[in-house]
């Protein structure tokens, strides 16, 4: 929060608890949407999200005058926001007929995610991680929360840590497993999505209910990990941070607005309640009905809840009608590129870096890595990302190119190559050729992005890997910009033991990862750099758009 932003909502705080009811509107206007967005991804599919918030915002109005720092307002609504889910939890599981309740604690027409979905217009891997989030742990949801928040931009790193009552460095330990646990739920959703279905994978899923779990989310995950045709699963993954930075709030219906302005008689809550410490240094005790008046719940929960759930659905179902009428807002499941497996030799993985000034750029362009990622610099005109080991992708076996279509046989040493500009042009004759197919512009051959092509391709001949990172840390961001290239976005496809341009961009045009890359649009720049040798060769295509 700005310095200005601070010292604005501390005056509103001052003149809320002195009992300014516009005041206290402003509070709820300015916040409610935050608290909406931690609560409900938080509990995702139950029904009782509106509630909740309320709770929150009802018990932070009412404990203003414990708030020792108005300026950090924010920071401790959070810390309330987050005591509130666990609180709605716990009463949740102690409550008597709360099995009987369950189908409505778990309620798919409540579900945040199809609301995240429809309002944000979601697609590629954004979808993808959004659906994923649903087989994450309670734990971890509520991580989740505050996390997709500090990527949006909304919360900071120590606010996160204050609302979990941990340390910046435990909070960071945390947000690493939690994404772990959500790249694996990313690959549980690819591997449901995969049309056809993998038949091992088919007798896992034999006594699955449907239902997403913590549970069957290892099981799939482990299924990906040692089948030979789901393991592909796991490349292509781009870091999650990259893919929820920018990402606006999920608004709160006029209907949970209009309940919580101080005219409407909106629900308090009932008895004595202890705000948390928080930031701030600590609240006391809350006590009192509230600026309400009580709360008021001699009606039948369940059928409130069954009222709500009924009406969301409907809700719900307008909106998809209305998307799929529409041609479609979105698209559901991914396009996972596998297929027959290819020989070992012939490898190839992607690593694209989503542009976050460009809204909608990164959709659906993946990146390699399986392993928690360095948050990415969250700025207007760019973002990086980094890559772990990549594992062959698991494309559909090509037959193999007619003598006709092939690039004539070149003869070099693993020193000399004469003809790697004359292959590289063919790469980038065929880049265009596809891109012109998909309604793209052609891409112009960079001297710069050539050279840092170039020079990875010949440095992983040199050292003998095949990797985005080199064994010195250097990632294709870092090697794109040493060549003196100024992006704004940039992408990377690698590639080892195809023969000829024609083989190498049919085994890239075969994945889903590396053909995003090829196909996409805010690119506008190429340089392609090919080392030929004993194991190789060894293909390295840089895109870009400078700034």
């Amino acid at each position: 929060m700005s310095t200005q932003d601070a010292t604005e909502t501390a005056a509103l705080v001052t003149a809320a608890r002195e009992g300014d009811t516009q005041a206290q509107d402003a509070l709820v206007n300015a916040y409610l949407t935050l608290v909406y967005n931690i609560v409900g991804r938080a509990l995702n599919g139950s029904v009782d999200v509106d509630d909740v918030v309320q709770d929150t915002m009802l018990r932070a109005l009412d404990g203003l005058e414990g708030l020792r720092t108005p300026e950090r307002f924010r920071s401790w609504l959070v810390a309330i926001a987050m005591n509130q889910v666990r609180e709605h939890r716990q009463n949740r599981l102690s409550a008597p007929g709360a099995v009987e309740e369950a189908a409505d604690l778990a309620d798919p027409g409540a579900d945040f995610v199809d609301l995240t979905v429809v309002q944000l217009q979601l697609t590629g891997q954004r979808l993808e991680t959004a659906r994923a989030t649903r087989w994450l742990e309670p734990d971890d949801q509520e991580l989740l929360s505050l996390w997709w928040l500090e990527c949006a931009g909304e919360l900071t790193r120590a606010e996160v840590a204050a609302a979990l009552d941990l340390s910046t460095q435990h909070a960071a330990v945390r947000v690493q497993r939690m994404k772990a646990q959500l790249e694996a739920a990313r690959v549980v959703v690819r591997a449901l999505d995969a049309r056809p279905l993998c038949e091992e994978l088919r007798v896992v899923l034999a006594s699955w209910d449907g239902r997403p779990s913590a549970l069957w989310r290892k099981r799939i995950a482990r299924h990906a990990r040692g089948c030979t045709r789901c393991s592909g699963l796991w490349s292509g993954l781009m870091p999650a941070e990259g893919l929820l930075a920018g990402l606006a709030l999920i608004a709160a219906s006029p209907v949970l607005l209009a309940a919580m302005s101080s005219g409407s008689g909106g629900l308090a809550p009932a008895g004595a309640v202890a705000s948390p410490g928080g930031p701030d240094g600590g609240a006391g005790p809350v006590s009192g009905p509230g600026r309400r008046g009580a709360r008021g719940r001699t009606g039948s929960r369940s059928q409130s809840r069954r009222r709500r759930r009924t009406r969301r659905r409907a809700v719900g179902g307008a909106v998809v009608a209305a998307c799929v009428a529409g041609g479609g807002l979105w698209y559901f499941g991914t396009d996972s590129g596998t297929g027959a497996d290819r020989p070992n030799a012939e490898r190839s993985t992607a690593v694209p870096i989503l542009d976050l000034s460009t809204p909608g750029a990164g959709d659906g362009t993946p990146s390699p890595s399986h392993s928690p990622s360095p948050s990415p610099s969250v700025t207007k005109r760019k973002s990086t990302g980094t890559a772990k080991k990549a594992s062959p992708a698991h494309t559909s076996t090509p037959a193999p190119p007619k003598p006709a279509r092939q690039a004539p046989p070149a003869a070099s040493t693993p020193q000399a190559q004469p003809d790697s500009g004359d292959v590289a042009g063919q790469v980038v004759a065929l880049v265009n050729k596809e891109r012109s197919a998909a309604g793209c512009s052609p891409l112009t051959e960079d001297a710069q992005l050539q050279k840092a092509a170039q020079g990875h391709s010949d440095d992983m001949a040199a050292r003998h890997f095949f990797d985005h990172t080199n064994p010195d840390g250097a990632d294709p961001g870092q090697r794109i910009t040493a060549a003196g290239y100024r992006w704004s976005t940039y992408g990377e496809n690698i590639a080892q033991g195809q023969q000829t341009a024609a083989a190498v961009m049919q085994s890239w045009m075969n994945s889903s990862g590396h053909r995003a890359n090829i196909l996409n649009c805010s690119f506008k720049n190429i340089g392609v750099g090919v080392h030929k040798g004993a194991g190789g060769p060894w293909w390295t295509q840089d895109f870009g758009a400078k700034m």
